[in-house]
């Protein structure tokens, strides 16, 4: 499309102009006599009379009609008429012999730029030509703003109606508003939301984007909507039609949606609220909507949900239960690869099976679980590629993930990896690591002995302690207390655990002897790193 500039040197889109007129000699003489591209015209196309010019119109769609007056068949005026019935701003410049007062009167009535006498005066032609020109720009650049306006009170309507609006906000009537839209209190209403994720580099014509692929879906379905967005890529649509939307319908517009976007390879989540009676109820179907937009977080990439009451729940039910902690460290401990990924498979599907849970108690879960493959890697020596993260680098790779697959999929290859590395180790290590295994077995019972451990690897314990020592830089009975202490860390960590019970737990009978190793390993007593523990979890709360 070519464009040309203005006066003030602002680029305009060129123009189409249609010449209309029963003298082939005139009409050859104004097509070839006019430099139309220097006037700002792209197009010019030529008609014989006004049926030929109306029929022409059709598909050329002039933007200007430099049109005799007089003609066989339908005359310019006649044809003038019909052309502004579908295209109101069209400019009409107006051509004739006759200084015919009725002519003057239609043309004015028509709204025509201008009235030109012939014989014709080329200049005269030119400057009516040029306010024609003037008059479009006029005309598209009012049409602008006025469907900008209008998308903006659309938005803004969108926005005030998700808002709970007090009743007083919303009287209304349908024929004050600038865009068609129901304030009757029984229209069927229902908001959808569609959440997008991880699309920071194209947020600003996302809009843009997407809204053709939804408008068009929903025109299929007989549908009406008017739409907002917040934060960027979180938009909802407030939308209404002839009929109450059951839910099996909304399951087929959510696929039919889910179709419409897939070329634009994006990641998104779908929510259907539930069906309001009335403009003043919306709502209450948005705020449905994003109560369930939680849920979207146990739902894979690009589908949709539809909201479901829920009765109250306590939210931490089921996750002790999991024991995943304990479980994946045993598996991983054991090098046994394929149980693990079993284990995985079933701990995700049981997630997703649960009622009620939140997102961030299942990113706690993850994060808990990456530190378990952390400690074993540390505990056999494995070097990784994240060795140097920090507990906040982690948290903030989990606290991004927009659903439980993406974290599954994060925890599968750092497991993946471990066993990748654990498997290339070399026989001296993998002695070690038998060492390191039955610690792991046996380290509850107190009186675990360096004997105990040589027996298990078949070799002597002066070759055991030597071995060790030059592999790790630890003496077997310093290994043996610091995982000790670690485990009684964990235990630590929560609070249905008495200080005593833990003692136990790892080894020591002695609750006082117990006391001094931690004390003397970890620089505070057992009572002080628990409220510590406590201490930074409250402010992690508090800071969420």
């Amino acid at each position: 499309m070519k464009y040309k500039s203005d006066k003030a040197g602002k680029r305009v889109q060129g123009m189409k102009l249609l010449i209309v007129d029963d003298e082939k000699l005139t009409r050859d003489g104004l097509m070839n006599s006019i430099d139309w591209e220097q006037l700002g015209v792209d197009a010019v196309a030529q008609a014989d009379d006004g049926l030929h010019g109306l029929e022409l119109a059709g598909g050329f769609q002039p933007d200007i009609v430099l049109s005799d007056v007089r003609m066989p068949r339908m005359s310019g005026i006649e044809m003038a008429e019909k052309l502004q019935m579908h295209n109101p701003d069209i400019s009409i410049i107006f051509m004739s012999g006759y200084s015919d007062k009725e002519y003057l009167k239609a043309a004015i009535k028509l709204k025509a730029v201008s009235y030109v006498e012939k014989p014709i005066d080329l200049e005269e032609i030119k400057e009516a030509v040029r306010r024609a020109c003037q008059d479009v720009v006029a005309a598209r650049e009012a049409a602008g703003i006025k469907a900008l306006s209008i998308s903006m009170s659309r938005s803004s309507l969108a926005e005030r109606l998700a808002m709970a609006p007090r009743a007083d906000k919303m009287l209304m009537k349908e024929e004050d508003m600038e865009f068609p839209f129901p304030t009757d209190r029984h229209t069927l209403f229902f908001t959808f939301l569609i959440q997008f994720y991880h699309i920071s580099y194209m947020i600003n014509g996302l809009g843009e984007m997407i809204e053709p692929h939804i408008g068009h879906v929903l025109t299929s379905f007989g549908l009406r909507e008017i739409h907002s967005v917040r934060q960027g890529n979180l938009f909802f649509y407030h939308v209404w039609g002839v009929k109450r939307f059951t839910d099996r319908e909304k399951n087929l517009l959510g696929t039919k949606l889910e179709e419409a976007l897939k070329s634009l390879s994006l990641h998104y989540h779908i929510v259907f609220g539930k069906n309001v009676e009335g403009m003043a109820e919306i709502h209450n179907s948005y705020n449905s909507a994003v109560i369930e937009l939680q849920s979207s977080f146990f739902s894979p990439d690009n589908t949709h949900r539809i909201y479901k009451h829920r009765d109250d729940y306590d939210i931490f039910h089921g996750l002790e239960d999991l024991d995943m902690e304990n479980r994946l460290e045993e598996c991983l401990l054991h090098k046994n690869e394929k149980e693990t990924f079993a284990m995985l498979e079933e701990m995700v599907e049981r997630l997703v099976a649960m009622k009620n849970i939140l997102p961030n108690q299942v990113k706690d879960l993850y994060y808990k679980l990456f530190g378990v493959v952390r400690n074993i890697y540390r505990t056999l020596q494995i070097q990784t590629v994240e060795e140097g993260e920090s507990d906040n680098s982690l948290w903030g790779s989990l606290s991004s993930c927009e659903s439980v697959y993406e974290l599954h999929e994060l925890l599968k290859e750092r497991i993946s990896y471990f066993f990748s590395s654990a498997g290339s180790m070399g026989e001296e290590n993998s002695t070690v690591y038998l060492i390191k295994q039955f610690i792991a077995d046996r380290y509850q019972d107190e009186a675990l002995s360096v004997k105990d451990i040589s027996a298990h690897v078949m070799l002597s314990s002066s070759y055991v302690c030597t071995l060790f020592k030059n592999d790790t830089g630890m003496t077997l009975n310093q290994y043996l207390t610091e995982y000790r202490i670690e485990r009684a860390k964990k235990l630590l960590a929560d609070p249905r655990y008495k200080i005593i019970d833990i003692s136990a737990k790892v080894g020591y009978s002695d609750g006082n002897y117990f006391g001094k190793i931690f004390k003397r390993v970890c620089g505070m007593s057992p009572s002080e790193y628990r409220e510590k523990e406590t201490a930074a979890l409250r402010g992690e709360f508090s800071h969420d």
